[in-house]
Order: structure tokens, then sequence, then C-alpha cells
């Protein structure tokens, strides 16, 4: 999720918040994937176009003179659409954009001081601010005075922080949870700000949950047209959301990002008065007037049929248009699942797909129903129909042996110990007593006490723990060779198929062996020479299985072709070839490896096959084998075993505890981190190399590795790398 620091800013005046902040998401277990500065430029203005006139030595420039805080500036420019009296921001003389510092310059006879700016050189996404184009910026008039810093009123100084959230906390994809939960941090309250709405009529919808877990409507009519403020558009453009859909579709994308709920807005002029949810199958228009067909999709219906796709998408017949003057506001909560499947028969993800494919509880439902009426407050609104009543708290039994235990304090310390930290977390709505523990509503993912102690520790702050050095001695051990249990374990299933084929079908020969082992004798003709490769018997189960309706496979075989040659075969039409690639590496742990285009056999697809050469030698091959000769689409790979597999050789067990150190690469974007891996093996003899992390930049990438070792190899590899 994509967070905006102004926003958090805004959200709690109380606190303090710089780009530290991260550090203290990271300690409520959020993942911070990045922090960047939104907007990398110094010394903007604003200014008013006093005059323009055409540059008489080129037509295609205008020159204008802008009044501004210190004076008027010359600037030309090429765009057509400014008027004496606009509102502009321009870079003067002496500013700066990224590493480019704006001067004087003399453009066709007349002298340019610094350049207008539009959306897309203030890092904006013009098109999901302007649908008009990418021109220089006109603001409303009454947006800022000459003397105000464009940089702040346009939120140019703001970072946006690259949260990554926990499967299991879906609320958390939301401004109000986190910001709340900073709130709690900090040991402040947090202020949702709702107001209550005094209902103006009464609402003629009659609204039935059927298969729908939640499900709430109201109107709002009347309405005067309404556009939505500057501010508010590029604040949905940092999120990369399309700001010009109308302050009604606006406003639901805006409750999606504060709440973390989904919900829908209609034309109520085209919408009937019983509303239920079901599942729908035929075809249908989605918004963009595109024809879908969808078997079993869950749907919002009115008496007429269906009107939305249930958290995934609007239907044309039933959206708002810059006529619609009446409005209908739906908030549901769904099964994940049913809104995974949606998503797929329509083959389109939406940001409301994405969210509500994930659990949203019924008290975020409530939140965002809040967030919408306190924001169309000056409207006239109708009743709240099938708002959810008493949300219940799950109990769980208070149990502080066990927070002893896990603390590492005693019966007597924990209390004293952890007193804060549960006024915290009752700013959260947990509710604390000598028997029980109560669970707000939201918190739809904590089910046993373990997890009210892992709610206790973030708040408490892992950092206030002191670390204790486990009593482990891990011991240098070799394991068995178990090259087949160590395929299963990438996700192959094994199959067994003959070694024994028809003329026909061995075609395929991509070791180049000068003779085909051909039988005297023979029961069939299917059963006519000895295979000179596994893949065509692996293609023969897969075809077998693609007839039946099995479509996804991955599958091994280890055996015989040619003369007494082993080899291990692998097909798959789940995985692709990068991630094949992967495995045979996982799997073989090949020395100084090579892929090399496979192109010299006509057999084998071109452009999607490669060679596997270990220290110059051919060991194998993956890739396709070519279309004229192949229905399945799947991937194969073939290895040789009996050049590359290694015997087990055992040695008295070392008792001396293994030493680690984490070593970090920075790769190109292409580059693989086995080459770094083969690298230290050649330095020295260590017992294992372990993948931590991985971190991806815009041209490259970091990635850790921990290795295991004795004491003398880790000091080799410490002397060589870390100089």
């Amino acid at each position: 999720m994509l967070i905006s620091l102004n926003k958090l800013k805004e959200l709690l005046p109380e606190i303090n918040l710089d780009t530290s902040i991260t550090k203290v998401i990271n300690s409520l277990g959020f993942e911070v994937e990045s922090i960047e500065k939104f907007a990398d430029v110094e010394g903007l203005k604003f200014g008013i176009i006093k005059d323009l006139y055409i540059n008489p030595n080129d037509k295609r420039l205008t020159v204008t003179t802008v009044e501004h805080n210190q004076g008027t500036s010359i600037i030309q420019t090429t765009d057509t659409i400014l008027k004496v009296g606009d509102l502009v921001v321009f870079f003067p003389v002496g500013s700066r954009k990224n590493d480019f510092i704006f001067s004087e310059r003399e453009i066709k006879g007349i002298k340019s001081e610094g350049m207008f700016a539009a959306l897309s050189e203030l890092n904006y996404k013009h098109e999901l601010v302007d649908k008009n184009g990418d021109h220089v910026l006109v603001l409303p008039k009454d947006f800022a005075s000459l003397n105000d810093d464009p940089i702040k009123k346009l939120g140019l100084d703001d970072y946006i922080i690259d949260i990554s959230t926990t499967a299991n906390r879906n609320d958390a994809n939301s401004y109000f949870t986190l910001a709340n939960e900073i709130s709690a941090y900090y040991n402040k309250e947090f202020n949702f700000n709702f107001t209550e709405v005094k209902n103006s009529f009464e609402s003629n919808l009659k609204v039935e949950k059927k298969l729908a877990n939640e499900l709430m409507f109201f109107e709002v009519k009347n309405t005067n047209k309404i556009d939505t403020d500057l501010q508010t558009r590029l604040f949905l453009a940092k999120h990369d959301i399309d700001a010009n859909l109308g302050f009604f579709v606006n406003l639901t994308n805006l409750t999606l990002l504060y709440t973390g709920a989904t919900c829908h807005v209609y034309d109520s002029d085209k919408i009937g008065n019983k509303i239920s949810c079901d599942l729908f199958t035929g075809k249908t228009n989605i918004l963009g007037n595109k024809e879908v067909e969808v078997k079993n999709a869950l749907a919002i219906y009115d008496e007429n049929g269906e009107i939305s796709l249930a958290s995934v998408m609007g239907l044309e017949k039933s959206k708002v248009t810059d006529q619609t003057v009446n409005f209908a506001f739906e908030i549901g909560v769904f099964n994940p699942s049913q809104v995974r499947h949606s998503a797929k028969e329509i083959k389109m993800q939406s940001n409301s797909s994405n969210q509500a494919s994930r659990v949203i509880s019924p008290e975020i439902s409530v939140r965002a129903l809040n967030f919408l009426r306190t924001n169309l407050a000056q409207f006239n609104m109708s009743n709240v129909v099938n708002c959810p009543e008493n949300l219940t708290k799950k109990e769980i039994k208070m149990n502080y042996e066990k927070l002893a235990l896990y603390a590492g304090v005693t019966l007597n310390e924990v209390k004293s110990k952890f007193s804060e930290t549960l006024i915290k977390l009752s700013k959260l709505g947990f509710e604390f007593t000598d028997e029980t523990v109560k669970v707000p509503n939201y918190r739809y993912d904590i089910e046993f006490f373990e997890d009210i102690i892992e709610e206790i520790f973030r708040f408490y702050s892992y950092n206030n723990f002191e670390p204790v050095q486990p009593n482990i001695k891990p011991l240098l051990t070799k394991t068995r060779d178990s090259l087949k249990e160590l395929i299963q374990s990438n996700g192959y299933q094994e199959v067994r198929t003959f070694s024994l084929i028809s003329k026909i079908k061995n075609q395929l020969n991509p070791f180049n062996f000068d003779n085909t082992v051909s039988l005297l004798t023979f029961v069939s003709k299917e059963r006519e020479q000895i295979r000179n490769s596994i893949i065509p018997s692996l293609q023969e189960v897969v075809e077998h299985n693609q007839k039946r309706k099995i479509e996804l496979l991955n599958i091994f075989e280890i055996g015989m072709i040619n003369y007494n040659q082993f080899v291990c075969g692998i097909a798959s039409t789940i995985k692709n070839y990068f991630e094949i690639k992967q495995d045979i590496l996982n799997i073989f742990k090949f020395n100084n490896v090579e892929f090399k285009p496979f192109k010299d056999n006509s057999m084998i697809h071109p452009n999607v096959s490669a060679k596997i050469y270990v220290e110059n030698k051919l060991v194998g091959w993956i890739g396709k084998i070519h279309p004229k000769s192949d229905n399945t689409d799947a991937f194969y790979a073939e290895i040789l075993l009996e050049k590359n597999t290694q015997k087990v050789k055992f040695s008295d067990i070392n008792y001396e505890p293994l030493k680690t150190i984490d070593l970090t690469f920075i790769l190109n974007k292409d580059e693989y981190i086995s080459q770094k891996i083969n690298e230290i093996k050649n330095v020295t003899n260590v017992f294992d190399i372990v993948q931590i992390d991985e971190y991806h930049k815009e041209n490259t990438k970091n990635v850790t590795l921990r290795i295991y070792g004795t004491e003398q190899e880790i000091e080799l590899i410490n002397n060589k790398y870390n100089k």
C-alpha cells in the first residue's frame, strides 16, 4: 500500500512525524518496502499572467509577463491555453528540478526567465488529474496567494511510503487503521472526526443480503454539480487512482484509501427499489462499455437484473454520469473467494477487488459508512438501510501465566511490565480485565491468546526485550543423496514411462547421440527403439492428462535414454522458463553453469530454449518443443545425471559450532545471485549458503546471503568480501 507522509501528518497533528516514522511502522509489524521523496524540486513560485503576446520571430512561442512575490519575469511557452489573469506555477531562474538548474535563456531573440510547470514536471501523472492533456498547470484563482509556497500547497514536499501488510491484516491497508495504530504506539487518542448526519428523507430501497455478509445502502438526492478540489485529486493521483471520474466516484475511492472498505455509487434513477446479492451467469457490460461473459459471479441485483459485480466492477447501465443528480451508495462485505472468482471471470483486477479479495470486517464497513456520510453532510441524505447493529467483540480468556512465560518474567512482574502497553491497546478497542480480553470487531485475525501476546509484544516493542543467545549448537553433517525427494520438494510429482518408444516419436535428440538403439525384435511398433530423450515420454503424459481436462501439471521422471544414459526429465504447464531454471539451479547445485540459446535443433523451439553447460560441457537443456511437433505448450527440461550427480562422501562429525556471516551484494536487474554463490564456494568449502533477503531498486537489486561454516571458513570469506 502507498502511504503519503503528509496525509499521516494531517491525521496525526499531535505527533511530530518525519521520515523516521518508518521505524515505528516496522516496529508495529508492517514492512516498509521503500520511502521516496515525491518530487525533487526547489524554488518554485506562484505567478499571475499579466500580459502575453506572440513572439514575432516564432509564431509557435507565446511571450508572457508573470507577476510573482519578488517582481515580474518574462517566460516563453509553446502552450496556447494561457490567458491574462491565470494563476500558474513556474520554475524561476535559480530554481531546480532534479539535477537541472534553471537559468535565463534567449529564445528566438527574446529572453526567457524560467519555465512554466505542468503536472508532469511536478511528478504527477497528468492523465490522472486532468483529462484535457499535459498543459501548463492553471490553478483556481483562490487556490493560493503569490506568497504561498507551491511545494507545500501542491504536496511536492511529500514522501511516499510503500508498506506491505501481512495477509491476515487487510484492515491495515487503510490510512485510518495505520494512523490509529501509530497514535496508540505514541499513547495518543486517534480522532476519526466523523459527524452524525441527520436523515433528510426515508429511503424507498428494500435490501436483502442473501449471499452478502453485510449489505448497506443509503441515498443522496437533488445534488448540485460539485467538483473535487485540486488537492484531493492530487492526493488520489499519488496513489495511481484516476481523479477525473467526478466528485461522488472520487469519494468512493477516498473511502477505500481511508477506511479499507469497498463501496460503490449508482445513479439511483437507473436502479430499482428491491436490492439483493446473488450469483450471476451471462453477458453484461462493465464500466468502459466492455461486454463480458461470466459464470457464477457475485452480483448486486435489483428487480430488473444485475446492477454491479460486487466489489469488482460497476456496470454501464447503472453508472454515475455528469448528469446524475440522485445517487445510491452501497457498502458491502462479501465472501473473499467469491470476489476473487468474479475478478477472474472478467479477467480484470481493480483496487476494490484487490481489497475485497481478503476479509473486510463489519466494523470496517461501518467505518466506511461514517466516512461517506460525513463527507456528504452538505446534501439531502436518506436513512441507512441494513446497517449492522451491535458489533460484537470476541472474548478470549486472559492468561497472565502464559504471558509471563513468553515474556521471560515472573508472574509478579508481568502486570507492571505491560500495564502501559495494555493502555495503548485499549485505545485500539481492546478491553482487558483479569479474566478476559475483548477483541475489537475489525481484528478478525485474532483467535487465540497467543495472538493477544503478539499484540502486546508489538506495542511494548520487541526492541525493549533484552536479547538472549539461544543454546543451540548446530552440527556439521552431510545429508544423504536424495534427488527424488529434492525434486518433489520443488513441487513436482514423479511419473514412470517406458524407455522404449516408436521410431516416429524418437525424433528428438537434444544430446546429438551418434547412434540410435533399435531392437532386433519387438512386440509392437510403439516399442521399437530406446528413446534418445526422455521428453517425448513426458510429452505423452502431459497430452494424456490434458485430454482429460487436467491442465495444471508439474511432473518429473528419472530414467534411461539411448545406451544406458540416465537423465532427469521435467515437464510443467504451471511454471515458466525462469522458474524451472531456478529449480534446476536449486536442485542440482551446478558450479560455473551457463545457459546458451538452443537454436541448432529443428525439434526445439529456438526462441524460448537454452542449452545448459557446466564447465563448458553440455549437461542438459530447458525450453519448449517446436510448435510443429507439440500441442501441450509445456516447458520441458532434461539433465544428464551420471556426469553430474555427485556421490556422497561421509566424514566424521565435526562438533565445532557453526559460525555465520551475512553478505549483501548489489546486482544489476538481469544478474543472478548464483554467480556470487559459486564464487564463494570457490573461496572455501562452506557448509551452506542461504538467501535471506532481496530488495529491488530502480535499476539494481540488493541480495543478502547468510553463509554457514567453520570459524576458519568464515574468516576467509570475511577477509575477501569485507575489506
